[in-house]
C-alpha cells in the first residue's frame, strides 16, 4: 500500500514541471521530457495528459532506488518493483482505458507457481509470460478466447479460472534456475457459464484451441436446498452482483497431465452447489462429466438462535495433496474444503479417470482438538475460506473467518484465523474412517477483531503459503489488497501491500522461485496496472504492524481518494514507503521499529564508520589529501570487525558491485555488443586501485595487515575477481568474433553474441543472482552478471548445478566438445588471471598462513571438477576428430587439470596451517589427481600410436609434439606428487636418468 509524503516547501505547481524538469522514469511508463510531447495524439496545447494515460500518482510512488547502484540506500520496508507487463499487455490496457471500459470488467489474472507464468485476461485475449524473464528477453503468448457474447456475457467476462499444465519436465513444481517452460497447455474455465477452453500447447501454433459449453440441462438442473431457485433466477441474481455465492458458479479448479497420453490432461472443478466436475481435455475435444452430485450432503451450521445457516457457496477450495509429483505418476490425491470438513479423493489418471473418496475429517465441530470448536459464546458463524498444502504435502493451512458478537458492547466483529493441520504418522494415503489429521500448531488468530464484511467479500479471499519469512502467509482480498501475515516473537505481524485505486487491484500473489531448492523465495504480487512487485523478507519483519483499520479490505482506507487529491499529492509522494496508507500506521510503525531495530541492520557505529570512510575516500579522490584519515578511522571503530563485515571490505565491495545507472533493461544483450560493459569494468578497476592507494597512503593497509588479515585478503580478492571479469568479458568478445567472422549483418552478429556455452552460463548466473536479490529483478541477466563482480563464485556454483542444461547429451558431439572447451577456457582464464594479479601485487597481500584463497573454496573446486568430468567423458569420444582438434581438446583438459589441482593444493595447505582436519580433502585431491593425469597420459599414448604410421614424413615433428606434451604432463605430476604417472612416463620413454632425478627430488 502506498502512502503520501510530507509536503515540501519548495514544491512547484504541476504545470511548471513540464518545463522545468522531466517526469521521473518509472517501470510503468517511459519518461517524458515534456508534457507537450507530440508523441501522444490529440494532446491539447495546455499539456494535459491524455485521459487514457495512467494517473501520475502511481508513477510517482514507484521507488527508483533499485535502479541505482546503492543497495544500502533502500528503505527496508518498501516492496521492490520486479517487472513491467509485456508491451502487448500495456497496449491492450491503454486501449481499454481509451474506450472507458469499467475496471471491474477487465480485472482478471494470476500467477502459476509451477511454471512462473503470469497471466492477464483483457477482453477476449489471454496474455501469458514468464515474469522471471528480463524485459529485454520477455516473450508474451497471446491466446484468443474463441467465444462470443452469447457464450460469455459482459457480467461473466471477469470470472475465469485458469490452470497451466507443464509438459516438458520430469518433476513438476521444482525450482531449478535453468528450467524454462517450453511446452505447456492452458485450461480456461468461466466460473459462471462453465464454458471450458483448452489449448493443448500454447507454444505450438498448429494446435488449435478446443471449446466445450455447458448444456442447458446441466445449468438448468441446479437447485438450492429448498429446490425452488431456477437457473434463470440465478442468472438474474448474478447480474445483480451475487455471483460469488451463486449456486451455479465454479469456485476452484485443479489440473494434471495424464501419463502416456500426449497433450491429454484432466481438470477437476467444484461448484457452489456441492458438485464436483471433471473435464478431460484432448486436442480433439473436451469430455465433461459430473463426478459427485452432492459432495456437501448439505451439512448446515446452526447459529446462536438455533436456526440453520445456509452453506451456499461451498465447497470453496480444491488443491492437490502433493504439489510435487512425477509427470508419469498415475495415482494422485486431492483435497476438498467444505463448510465443516476436509475431504480427500483419489483420481486414477488412466483412460477412464475414476475418482474415489478416501477419507473426510471434520474441522469445524465440537472437538477443539482436531479443528475449530463451534457453538462458543458470542460465536455466530464460521467460514472456512481457502486451503493450501505445502510443497512437501505434509502441512495443510486453512484460512477461517468467524462472525462474533460481543455480549458486553453488543457489537459485532469478524475474526480471521489460520488453522494448521498435519497428517498423523502412517495415515492419509489409503481409505479410512479414522481421523488422519491433527493440529500442527494452536490456531493462529491473525485479526482478533476486524470489520464485519459481507459474504461475497469473504468468499473472494484467497490464501497463499510458502514464502519468506518462513511460515508467513499472504491473504488476497477480492477488492485488491494483499496482506502478509507473519508470526514473529510470540505475536502476529501484518504487512499490507495495497495500491492506489488508479493502479488497479492486486490480482494474485506467489513465491519468487529461489535459486536454491532448500530456500524459500520472497513474495511476489501481480497487480492490475503497475506490473509485478516483490515483498522482501526484511520488509515483512521490519514493516509488519497491526493495521489500525483492522480490516483486510480497502473499506475506510485513506487510499479511497479522488483523482484530484492524488494529483495534488504528486509532488510529495515519491519517497514514501508503500506500507500503510493511513497516518496512524506510521506512529504504530515507530513503536514497532524500536522492537525490531536489530533485525538485519548494521549498528549505528558501523554506519558512522562507513559514512566517514566514504567521505575520506571521496576527499582523497578529489584532492589527493589524506588529512589524518587513520586516526579518524581508528577513533570511529573501523578496525574492530574482520571479514565480510569490515567497513573497508564493504567499501571495496560497493566499488566493484556498483550497478551502472546508464544501462537500461530494454536493450538487453544488445548492450553487451557495445563497449559499455568493458568501459564500466575498467572504471571499476581504476577506482578500486585508487582505493588501495588510499589504504597505503593513509597507513590503513598496515593496520589491516596486522590486525585484520582476512579483511585485507578479501579486499585484494575483489581486485582479483575484477581482473578476472575483465578477461572473461574479453574472452566472450573473442568467442563472438570467431563465430561471426563471415557474417556481415549486425543482427546476425548479435545472435552470435547471444549464443554459446559461456553466454548461456552468464544467463544462468545472472538469473540466480536476480532470484536471490529481488532488488535486481528488473535488470537484465547479463547486466547483473557483469555488475556483481564479488559474486564470481556463483559461476562455479552454476557450473556444478546447471551444467547439464548447457551441455546436453542430445547435442551433436561436435557441439558438446565446443561448448565444453568454451567453459573450460573460461574457468582457466578466471583462475590464471587471479594467479597473475596476485603475483603482480604480492607486496599488497597479508601473510598467507591460515588464509584460504577464494578460488580454493569448495564451491570453486566443485564447479571446475564438473567441467573436467564432462571433458573426461568426451575424451573417449574424440577418436573421429583430426589431429589438430584432438590436440586442442587435450590441451584444454590439461589446462583445466592444472588449475583444479592448484586449487586443491591451496586448500590443503590452508587447512594444514590452521590445524584443521583435512584427511577427507586430501583423499578427494589424490583421487581426482590420479583420475585426471592417468586419463591424460593414456590419451597421449593413444595419440602417439594412432599418428606414428600416418605421419611418417613428419615423424620428427610428431615426436617433438609428443615429447612436449609428455614433458608438460610430467611436470604437473611431479608438482602434485602423482607417482604412478611419473613412474609410467619414465618407463615408457626408457629414460633412467630422468627416473633417477625424480627419485632424488622425492
Amino acid at each position: 500500500m502506498f502512502s503520501c509524503g510530507t509536503k515540501k516547501s519548495n514544491a512547484r505547481p504541476r504545470r511548471d514541471q513540464g518545463h522545468g524538469s522531466a517526469v521521473a522514469d518509472s517501470p510503468v511508463t517511459p519518461a517524458r521530457t515534456s508534457f507537450n510531447d507530440s508523441a501522444v495524439p490529440n494532446r491539447p496545447s495546455s499539456g494535459t495528459p491524455a485521459p487514457w494515460a495512467p494517473r501520475l500518482s502511481v508513477l510517482a510512488r514507484v521507488p527508483q532506488v533499485n535502479r541505482s547502484g546503492k543497495g544500502d540506500d533502500v528503505d527496508p520496508i518498501k516492496p521492490v518493483f520486479v517487472g513491467e507487463f509485456p508491451q502487448v499487455v500495456r497496449d491492450e490496457q491503454n486501449f481499454l482505458l481509451h474506450k472507458r471500459i469499467p475496471a471491474e470488467d477487465r480485472a482478471c489474472g494470476g500467477i502459476d507457481k509451477s511454471t512462473s507464468l503470469a497471466w492477464i485476461i483483457c477482453r477476449n485475449r489471454v496474455y501469458l509470460w514468464s515474469y522471471l524473464s528480463p524485459a529485454s528477453s520477455m516473450k508474451c503468448v497471446v491466446l484468443e478466447i474463441p467465444l462470443n457474447d452469447a457464450d460469455v456475457s459482459r457480467n461473466d467476462a471477469g470470472s475465469w479460472l485458469l490452470r497451466v499444465v507443464n509438459w516438458d519436465v520430469a518433476s513438476v513444481g521444482r525450482n531449478e534456475v535453468a528450467k524454462q517452460c517450453s511446452s505447456a497447455a492452458v485450461i480456461l474455465c468461466n466460473c459462471q457459464t462453465r464454458a471450458v477452453i483448452y489449448w493443448p500447447d500454447i507454444y505450438s501454433q498448429p494446435l488449435a484451441p478446443v471449446t466445450s459449453l455447458a448444456s442447458t440441462d446441466e445449468l438448468g438442473s441446479i437447485f438450492t436446498p429448498d429446490g425452488k431457485t431456477s437457473f434463470n433466477r440465478q442468472r438474474r441474481q448474478s447480474k445483480m452482483g451475487s455471483c460469488l455465492s451463486g449456486l451455479h458458479s465454479l469456485n476452484s479448479m485443479i489440473a494434471s497431465t495424464v501419463p502416456r497420453c500426449k497433450f491429454v490432461c484432466v481438470a477437476l472443478a467444484c461448484s457452489s452447489s456441492g458438485e464436483l466436475w471433471q473435464f478431460q481435455c484432448t486436442p480433439t475435444g473436451i469430455h465433461r462429466r459430473k463426478v459427485y452430485e452432492n459432495i456437501m450432503h448439505f451439512h448446515p451450521q446452526r447459529g446462536e438462535s438455533g436456526q440453520n445457516v445456509s452453506n451456499v457457496g461451498y465447497p470453496r477450495s480444491l488443491t492437490w495433496g502433493f504439489p510435487h509429483y512425477s509427470i508419469q505418476e498415475t495415482n494422485r490425491q486431492f483435497l476438498v474444503l467444505t463448510d465443516h470438513e476436509v475431504q480427500c479423493f483419489r483420481v486414477v489418471l488412466d483412460s477412464d479417470i475414476p475418482v474415489s473418496k478416501l477419507w473426510s475429517q471434520e474441522i469445524v465441530g465440537t472437538d477443539a482438538e482436531v479443528g475449530i470448536k463451534k457453538d462458543l459464546a458470542g460465536q455466530k458463524r464460521i467460514w472456512p475460506l481457502d486451503m493450501q498444502v505445502d510443497d512437501h504435502g505434509k502441512v495443510i493451512t486453512i484460512l477461517v473467518a468467524t462472525f462474533c458478537n460481543d455480549r458486553i458492547s453488543s457489537s459485532s466483529y469478524m475474526q480471521y484465523s489460520l488453522l494448521t493441520m498435519q497428517y498423523k504418522a502412517g495415515l492419509g494415503l489409503e481409505a479410512t474412517n479414522e481421523k488422519v489429521l491433527e493440529k500442527k500448531n494452536p490456531i493462529e488468530v491473525i485479526m482478533p477483531k476486524a470489520r464485519v464484511e459481507d459474504e461475497d467479500f469473504l468468499f473472494s479471499m484467497r490464501l497463499r503459503i510458502g514464502g519468506n519469512p518462513s511460515g508467513s502467509t499472504v491473504i488476497i482480498s477480492g477488492d485488491g489488497t494483499a496482506t502478509v501475515s507473519h508470526y514473529y516473537r510470540n505475536s502476529t505481524r501484518l504487512y499490507q501491500f495495497d495500491l492506489p485505486y488508479d493502479a488497479g487491484k492486486v490480482l494474485d500473489a506467489s513465491i519468487l522461485p529461489s535459486a536454491d531448492d532448500y530456500e524459500e523465495g520472497a513474495w511476489v504480487v501481480l497487480t492490475e496496472k503497475a506490473g509485478i512487485w516483490a515483498i522482501p523478507e526484511k520488509a515483512v519483519i521490519l514493516g509488519g504492524v497491526e493495521p489500525p483499520e483492522r480490516s483486510l479490505s480497502r473499506k475506510g482506507s485513506s487510499n479511497n481518494r479522488s483523482a484530484q487529491e492524488e494529483i495534488r499529492n504528486l509532488t510529495f509522494a515519491a519517497n514514501v514507503a508503500p506500507r500503510r496508507a493511513s497516518s496512524e500506521a506510521w506512529s504504530a510503525g515507530d513503536k514497532q521499529r524500536t522492537v525490531l531495530s536489530g533485525i538485519g541492520r548494521r549498528t549505528a557505529q558501523d554506519e558512522e564508520s562507513e559514512a566517514l570512510l566514504n567521505n575520506l575516500f571521496n576527499e582523497f579522490l578529489s584532492s589527493g589529501q589524506i588529512d589524518r584519515s587513520l586516526e579518524k578511522l581508528e577513533t570511529s571503530g573501523s578496525f574492530e570487525r574482520d571479514g565480510e563485515t569490515n567497513v573497508f571490505v564493504r567499501m571495496s565491495k560497493s566499488i566493484i558491485d556498483t550497478l551502472a545507472k546508464h544501462w537500461t533493461t530494454t536493450r538487453g544483450a544488445e548492450i553487451l555488443a557495445m563497449a559499455v560493459v568493458s568501459t564500466q569494468l575498467l572504471e571499476k578497476q581504476q577506482k578500486h586501485q585508487k582505493f588501495l592507494h588510499f589504504l597505503a597512503l593513509s597507513k590503513c593497509h598496515e593496520e589491516l595487515c596486522s590486525k585484520q588479515r582476512h579483511a585485507l585478503q578479501i579486499i585484494l580478492e575483489h581486485g582479483e575477481k575484477l581482473s578476472a571479469m575483465i578477461q572473461l568479458r574479453e574472452l566472450q568478445n573473442l568467442i563472438s568474433q570467431n563465430r561471426s567472422t563471415n557474417v556481415d549483418s549486425s543482427n546476425s552478429s548479435l545472435d552470435f553474441q547471444m549464443s554459446g556455452a559461456l553466454w548461456d552460463m552468464i544467463q544462468l548466473v545472472g538469473e540466480r543472482a536476480r532470484r536471490n536479490t529481488v532488488l535486481l529483478m528488473d535488470r537484465d541477466n547479463a547486466e547483473v552478471f557483469y555488475s556483481k563482480v564479488s559474486d564470481l563464485e556463483d559461476l562455479f556454483y552454476c557450473l556444478d548445478k546447471e551444467l547439464e542444461y548447457v551441455i546436453r547429451p542430445e547435442h551433436p558431439l561436435a557441439i558438446q566438445i565446443q561448448r565444453a572447451c568454451e567453459l573450460s577456457t573460461a574457468c582457466v582464464t578466471i583462475i590464471r588471471t587471479c594467479f597473475n594479479y596476485k603475483n603482480e601485487n604480492r607486496l599488497w597481500y597479508p601473510p598467507p598462513e591460515g588464509l584460504t584463497p577464494w578460488y580454493c573454496q569448495p564451491i570453486v573446486r566443485t564447479g571446475i571438477w564438473s567441467v573436467a568430468s564432462v571433458l573426461l567423458h568426451l575424451l573417449n569420444e574424440i577418436s573421429g576428430l583430426d589431429k589438430t582438434a584432438k590436440l586442442d581438446f587435450y590441451n584444454n583438459l590439461v589446462a583445466l587439470t592444472e588449475v583444479l589441482l592448484e586449487a586443491y593444493s591451496g586448500a590443503v595447505t590452508a587447512k594444514n596451517e590452521c590445524g584443521e582436519e583435512h584427511r577427507g580433502l586430501i583423499n578427494e585431491y589424490w583421487e581426482r589427481r590420479d583420475t585426471l593425469l592417468e586419463s591424460l597420459y593414456q590419451k597421449v599414448e593413444e595419440f602417439e600410436d594412432a599418428h606414428k604410421d600416418s605421419f611418417e614424413l613428419a615423424e620428427e615433428q610428431t615426436d617433438e609434439t609428443i615429447m612436449k606434451v609428455t614433458s608438460h604432463l610430467l611436470s604437473i605430476a611431479k608438482r602434485h606428487g602423482c607417482y604412478k604417472v611419473m613412474w609410467t612416463i619414465c618407463c615408457d620413454v626408457n629414460d633412467s636418468e630422468l627416473l633417477r632425478n625424480i627419485m632424488v627430488w622425492l
